[in-house]
């Protein structure tokens, strides 16, 4: 069965646009700054994305694009946004270009009430694309356990059904497989990653109830190495020569063993756009 991030992302920003309308009735908006450089095709449409998903709730985002930019002149209007009370959220959109070297130091300059991306240490917020795959869950969990599923089974709460799955990620990179990682764990749900240099990875995988592929490669997970009733979620996309967006796994391979599978596009994508407006909304009552 498919998961339609779509449906799960406008069932986040509806409830989203009345959390922004009282905070617009008290004088405040909503407002993210987002300081892009550079002309990465795949920032430009996540960007995109993100402001959509704000005009939808009625919040704002207020774009700094520049073609090129110093180190100096970046810390600078980091600098300023973090200065802004009327700024509720910066984003540095990554990735950056090469030349500007390690700007490790100004990315992690970013006030931690703004930090929506929730990529910081100690950050007020889960980063929007680890709370996206929990939504997804959750929308398989209330499916399972549905006025019109299986009557026979016994209704378990969202989290104590989690624990009872092993979950395999694929992938630990900074901006997905890590916080990911880190989300499950601190559920206390039992948690393998899997990497380049992982012994045997399908062994693993073949033993996973939930797989979390963040690589965004053809045929990342295949067939032959996805039990029966497994639920796949993937974080990783990919473009073919046509420029058609694929995930890690491509559905008439998997569907026969997936019980429950997000497609590419709308899977993932939208709902890691609303709950970065959740964060977003957040931010508002931290100012």
């Amino acid at each position: 069965m498919i998961i339609d991030g779509k449906a799960i992302a406008e069932a986040i920003l509806t409830h989203l646009t009345q959390e922004t309308a009282l905070l617009k009735s008290r004088g405040i908006t909503p407002t993210m700054a987002v300081i892009q450089v550079g002309d990465n095709p795949a920032s430009l449409a996540y960007i995109r994305q993100k402001q959509k998903a704000a005009e939808r709730i009625g919040a704002t985002v207020v774009l700094h694009h520049v073609s090129g930019i110093t180190k100096a002149e970046l810390a600078q209007l980091v600098g300023q946004y973090n200065a802004d009370a009327a700024i509720h959220g910066l984003i540095i959109q990554r990735p950056l270009p090469q030349e500007l070297g390690d700007v490790s130091a100004i990315l992690d300059s970013v006030a931690l009430p703004k930090d929506i991306d929730g990529f910081l240490p100690n950050s007020p917020y889960d980063v929007p694309v680890a709370v996206a795959v929990g939504e997804m869950l959750r929308n398989v969990h209330d499916s399972e356990f549905s006025a019109d599923a299986d009557t026979t089974k016994t209704r378990i709460h969202f989290l104590d059904w989690l624990k009872t799955k092993n979950i395999a990620i694929i992938g630990r990179g900074s901006t997905a497989g890590a916080p990911i990682r880190r989300y499950f764990e601190k559920l206390h749900c039992a948690t393998s990653v899997i990497h380049s240099h992982t012994p045997d990875p399908d062994t693993l995988l073949r033993h996973a109830d939930i797989i979390v592929s963040c690589v965004g490669k053809r045929e990342v997970v295949t067939q032959h190495a996805v039990k029966t009733g497994a639920i796949l979620i993937s974080v990783g996309i990919w473009r073919d020569e046509q420029g058609k967006l694929h995930g890690d796994y491509e559905p008439e391979d998997i569907s026969d063993n997936a019980s429950y599978y997000t497609p590419t596009p709308g899977g993932v994508g939208p709902v890691n756009v609303a709950c970065l407006m959740q964060n977003l909304v957040k931010a508002c009552t931290m100012a």
